[in-house]
């Protein structure tokens, strides 16, 4: 009999036709995941590769408007003179600013310059009132506070100035920036507004021996380059001429919008 005839092989439904398949489908299994493992790292690498650059960051000149709001006080010698209404003594200023990069990283230092027309106001307590007097002894005019007999509404000093502040600005656009530095300004004009009770105001417009040139120091914080507090001061320039009215100096407080 011949010899392959001897060989037995296994039957359909045999103990080794379950693991002939078994083996058979493992081997597809592993070469179809092997396809997708393939496939998904060939699009991703793809995708990558198409995905554009960030664009550099180019420095730019950023145009800053602001509203001051605040309030004005004075100091010096002649402080005890001025008797005035903390809420009714308001400063108001338009800035026009531009922020000028110093170097080429977002944050990093800049200079802040721009005009600005800045209002402060003056409001009397105790029915005071400003007038020019001639002095007969030194014959000049003189700015003094003097107590009126009847009651006073309202009765303050305005003056108006042009503004050339700059500032080192410092600080993330995004978070918390700081600015210091000085300002300058020529006075454009000035006058006082007083209302009787029960009577019509009278404005009244001149210099009022006010100081024509003034500058002072500054400083700001804000968040995101927007709301913000401010302060200010004039240690070296008086709001009126020496020997011409109380020797005060000017400071402010407030927020910028």
């Amino acid at each position: 009999m011949p010899l392959h005839l001897l060989v037995k092989y296994p039957r359909m439904g045999s103990i080794t036709t379950p693991f002939f398949y078994n083996t058979i489908a493992m081997k597809t299994l592993i070469t179809l995941l092997s396809s997708v493992a393939l496939l998904t790292t060939t699009t991703f690498a793809q995708t990558a590769s198409t995905q554009p650059e960030a664009a550099p960051y180019k420095p730019r000149i950023i145009k800053d408007f602001g509203l001051y709001i605040g309030i004005n006080g004075v100091s010096g010698s002649g402080a005890d003179q001025f008797g005035l209404r903390p809420l009714g003594s308001r400063f108001v200023a338009l800035s026009w600013r531009r922020q000028l990069p110093l170097g080429d990283k977002p944050g990093g230092l800049r200079i802040g310059i721009g005009p600005e027309l800045a209002w402060n106001n003056f409001m009397f307590d105790n029915n005071q009132r400003l007038i020019e007097n001639q002095n007969p002894i030194t014959n000049r005019s003189e700015s003094i506070l003097v107590n009126e007999t009847r009651n006073l509404k309202r009765s303050k000093l305005t003056t108006l100035q042009g503004n050339i502040p700059l500032l080192l600005m410092f600080g993330p656009s995004d978070g918390v920036t700081f600015g210091i530095g000085a300002y300058a300004g020529i006075r454009l004009d000035s006058y006082t507004k007083v209302k009787p009770s029960g009577g019509e105001t009278s404005r009244d417009h001149g210099a009022y021996n006010t100081t024509s040139l003034r500058w002072g120091l500054t400083a700001e914080a804000a968040w995101n380059e927007s709301t913000g507090l401010f302060v200010r001061y004039e240690p070296s320039t008086t709001l009126f001429k020496a020997g011409q009215g109380p020797n005060v100096n000017i400071w402010s407080v407030g927020i910028r919008l």
